[in-house]
Order: structure tokens, then sequence, then C-alpha cells
């Protein structure tokens, strides 16, 4: 991959809207790790601010944090006893280690939103029929004492998160008595340094628990 070619931006949304903002910048910093850190930063000066998520993985690894392979470990554990998991936005590394993780028992389901226009039909057919595509009008009928709501989390900052959209339409007052759990799960592990474009603020205290 060329960092200095035209169109990196449109391509780097192209690969958000089907893996995931973290997910889609985890892929480009490795892409430019592997031609030195001048490349990761170059990345960072073009996409950086346009993709706030990019910019701050970038800066992770420039400061030498690696970029591992995900553990679900931490959130298995926040969602124990339940039997029904219900996701609100995309992240595809996390949820792909997530859906190994869990016992063939947990029924898992996607709700498909519009955010960045991914394909969801090719997007579930990764997961081989593990992962259930459930429309906003139906998301209430996964809700009960052993289900869970999911969603993913870019950074925590005291009080404060940032989620995808898609939180706030399933998240509402009126559902959150009828899931036993509101999971959130930071997938980026640091606050973001510019303005959190694409994404929205919730209260980390909305969540019954955070991984």
């Amino acid at each position: 991959m060329s960092f200095f070619a035209p169109g990196l931006e449109d391509a780097f949304r192209t690969a958000a809207a089907e893996l995931g903002m973290c997910s889609a910048s985890r892929l480009f910093v490795r892409e430019a790790a592997s031609d030195g850190p001048d490349a990761v930063a170059e990345l960072s000066d073009r996409l950086g601010r346009p993709f706030p998520v990019l910019d701050a993985v970038a800066a992770a690894v420039l400061e030498g944090a690696p970029l591992r392979g995900v553990d679900p470990g931490e959130v298995l554990a926040t969602l124990a006893g339940l039997r029904r998991l219900l996701v609100a936005g995309f992240e595809a590394d996390f949820l792909d280690a997530l859906v190994r993780a869990l016992s063939g028992e947990v029924r898992v389901g996607l709700v498909r939103t519009a955010f960045l226009e991914g394909d969801w039909e090719r997007i579930a057919d990764n997961y081989a029929g593990r992962l259930e595509l459930v429309e906003m009008a139906a998301f209430a009928g996964w809700a009960g004492p052993r289900s869970g709501l999911l969603t993913f989390l870019y950074g925590v900052e005291g009080a404060v998160t940032h989620v995808a959209p898609a939180w706030l339409r399933v998240a509402g007052d009126d559902v959150r008595p009828i899931f036993r759990e509101l999971v959130g799960w930071d997938v980026l592990g640091r606050p973001m340094s510019l303005y959190p474009r694409w994404l929205t603020e919730v209260p980390a205290g909305s969540f019954t628990r955070l991984a």
C-alpha cells in the first residue's frame, strides 16, 4: 500500500465501513508500520484529522505500543451467564475474537444500522451462521433477564466515552431495564486527542459493565 497514493481517504472509509473504525485503523497502521515509523507518522498526518480513531491508533504505535491480537478475556467475564448478546456497532477484530471465544449456547445478534453503509449481509456471512442480523425495529425481542447489549467504546476519559451513533438508537431509558447488562468494550484503550468525528459522547456511567 502506498500512503502517498491518491484515494487513500476513500480507501480507509471503505475499510471502516466493512471492518469498523478501530479495526480498519489497526489494519492501515499495521501496514504502514511495516515500512517504519515515518510511514506511520505520514499516515497519521494524512488521515488523522478526518479519522481521529486512526490518529489515536497511530499515536499509540509511535509511542512504542505494539499492535497485539485481541484478547476477549475481560469482556467474556462481563458476559458470564448471558444467553443472548446483541451488539450495536461493529468492530471486526474484536467481534471476531469474541464470537470465537463465546460458548455456542450464546445467541449473538448484530443490529443493522446505516453507519458508514457497510454491507451487512457480507459481514454476517463471515461468521458462518453464528451471527444474526437484527433489524432496529426487532431488537427489543432480544431482551430478557439473561440478555445483554454490547457496544464498542473509543477511549474512556474520566466520566465520558465515545460510541458509534447506533448505540443511541438502542440504549434509551425505556430499554435499559429490559436487558440484564449494558456492556461497553473499550477497543481503543486511550482517549482521542482530536475531535471525535463520526462518534457520539455518552456518560461512561450509563453502562452496567466496562471492559
